[in-house]
């Protein structure tokens, strides 16, 4: 099953500058790897396969690949990209029309639909985390991103929740047997001369919106936001014919994305 081309799936991705500008946040949100590729031996991207509750609209977190995390194919991606899966199992047609991803303050953010401008945001968040005191770190990974996903088994679910309280619901039925290419979970380009290829590359994966999703439809793609740690929430907006509603996916289990891991406790 090819999905480079149409991503449609049936049934059955100057150096002083940079230098002094590096240390604007823990970890640094500038560099001068602006063009280059993730290295080779990037892990392969974990699944998730967390689905959003139930609606007209079935849709499910497939995976999330981040900063220097499993599954990147830009070196400096200064962006998070969540690949979604969505199916309309009704028979008429079904609109997705937006997305939103809410941070931990509650700020609503919107995908981004260009490589340099979603940097730029980064940038600027990763500025004002550093001014409000946020122990932002562009390459914190959560555990269920690397020893398995939460597809995986309840050990990963475990080690991504400190408190024990995150639940999460598994795909089931029909788009737990979608296949997910390699293109999706590793590293898909070589070519790093210049900014062309990674821009060829964004399009190829971004999920378009709106989308709209004929009957029994399934489509798979990625949503690029900026870097937001500790997530809230990731919702959907969908319409079809008169009837409209969102599905909204609470995302307690990234809830060490991007900050910074607290210290061991003290004696």
């Amino acid at each position: 099953m090819n999905l480079r081309g149409s991503r449609t799936v049936r049934l059955p991705g100057a150096k002083g500058l940079a230098a002094l500008l590096a240390g604007i946040c823990l970890t640094g949100c500038i560099s001068d790897s602006k063009y280059d590729m993730a290295r080779d031996d990037t892990p392969r991207a974990q699944l998730l396969n967390v689905a959003f509750p139930p609606a007209p609209l079935q849709a499910a977190l497939t995976t999330l690949i981040i900063y220097g995390g499993p599954g990147s194919w830009k070196r400096e991606a200064l962006w998070d990209e969540y690949v979604v899966t969505l199916h309309n199992p009704g028979d008429q047609p079904l609109t997705v029309s937006t997305a939103v991803l809410v941070d931990q303050s509650g700020v609503a953010r919107a995908p981004g639909d260009d490589p340099w401008k979603l940097e730029d945001q980064s940038k600027a968040l990763c500025k004002e985390y550093d001014r409000t005191g946020v122990a932002f770190v562009k390459n914190a990974t959560p555990a269920v991103l690397t020893i398995g996903g939460i597809a995986a088994g309840s050990a990963a679910l475990a080690a991504a929740s400190s408190t024990g309280a995150v639940t999460v619901t598994v795909m089931q039925g029909p788009l737990a047997a979608v296949t997910v290419p390699t293109y999706f979970l590793g590293r898909a380009i070589a070519n790093d001369e210049d900014g062309a290829d990674i821009e060829a590359e964004f399009r190829l994966r971004r999920l378009a919106l709106p989308l709209v999703l004929a009957p029994g439809q399934t489509r798979l793609g990625c949503l690029f936001f900026p870097m937001v740690p500790g997530p809230r929430s990731l919702s959907l907006r969908w319409s079809r014919g008169p009837e409209q509603g969102e599905c909204l996916l609470p995302l307690e289990f990234l809830h060490r994305l991007h900050l910074k891991s607290p210290g061991p406790a003290q004696p």
